[in-house]
């Protein structure tokens, strides 16, 4: 027990050992490389690490290290989180414990991440490491659960083309309150804000109001910005009240509302899953190709969020 327990201490020493830096290299210029140091760091950030024994998991120089490496020695983008993810993980198959609790870990943390853009990394999760088999402490129907938010949420990553309204033959079917049919692709702008908004929803009684004005303002200024309003309730009526009532009648206003023969409402088709809608309201914004800028915004981000981007043009 004793030889074990000096075993153990001296891995924990070796672990907080701090990775030495040689001296970087000149570059091409004949100066010495401004980011070997990083390079160099990162790269061997792990070498200290034992991840043969899930005793680390007991200590907190692991999550700490876990914390650090993607945290803060990498770049807040989904890709190169993707990068830095796959390598720890391939780490940590030295050791089932150590491979479950990274690959959980970094899971659910970007499945709840606040940050836009990030559940790309929840995605990419799901993609290599469950739906391949490989994390055989989740039974078959949290696997089900696990796949299916993956897959809700695949269709609208940031940078995605936003998903067009089809129905199930590849056939437009968002109409407006005269029954004339509009997608997506026809309009011409340089930004395209996606609005889904339910009648009858207290807060989308509020928030129109607030997105029009924004919108309004924006356009005021030179921009060149269009709405495709999406009405996600069925009751016509209450939908051209709507329209009418926040005096939003020159956004493109349609709605997909349709019932069977008993009355029942119907889907044309999965659009509300595309685009992970389970309240309202939602919005997307849309470059000139459609593709996705930013989702799930406040009002208030719309302005802040073309400012960016016009700024940096």
């Amino acid at each position: 027990m004793i030889n074990n327990k000096d075993k153990f201490f001296s891995k924990i020493v070796t672990a907080t050992t701090e990775i030495q830096i040689p001296e970087s290299p000149l570059d091409s210029t004949g100066n010495p490389d401004k980011t070997f140091p990083y390079r160099f760091y990162k790269k061997h950030f792990w070498d200290n690490i034992d991840f043969s024994d899930s005793r680390m998991l007991r200590t907190p120089i692991f999550f700490n290290k876990m914390d650090q490496y993607l945290n803060k020695l990498t770049a807040k983008h989904p890709d190169s989180i993707n990068v830095s993810a796959d390598v720890l993980i391939k780490l940590s198959k030295a050791n089932g414990d150590i491979f479950q609790y990274v690959v959980s870990y970094i899971t659910s943390t970007y499945e709840r991440s606040k940050i836009m853009g990030m559940d790309a990394v929840f995605v990419h999760m799901v993609e290599k490491y469950y739906i391949t088999n490989q994390c055989d402490w989740v039974d078959s129907t949290q696997l089900v659960k696990i796949a299916d938010r993956a897959q809700k949420i695949a269709p609208n990553l940031i940078g995605r083309e936003a998903s067009e309204f089809l129905d199930f033959y590849g056939r437009p079917f968002m109409k407006d309150t005269l029954g004339k049919t509009h997608t997506l692709q026809e309009i011409k702008a340089d930004y395209s804000l996606v609005v889904f908004y339910g009648p009858t929803c207290g807060h989308c009684k509020k928030e129109i109001p607030r997105i029009k004005n924004e919108l309004d303002s924006l356009i005021g200024t030179g921009v060149n910005i269009k709405t495709f309003a999406v009405a996600t309730e069925f009751d016509k009526a209450e939908w051209k009240k709507f329209i009418n009532t926040k005096k939003i009648g020159d956004w493109i206003n349609v709605a997909d509302i349709n019932h069977d023969d008993e009355g029942n409402p119907v889907a044309s088709s999965d659009w509300r899953d595309k685009y992970d809608i389970y309240s309202t309201p939602v919005l997307y914004l849309l470059d000139k190709d459609k593709k996705i800028i930013a989702k799930r915004i406040s009002y208030k981000q719309i302005t802040e969020i073309i400012g960016r981007i016009e700024g940096n043009k």
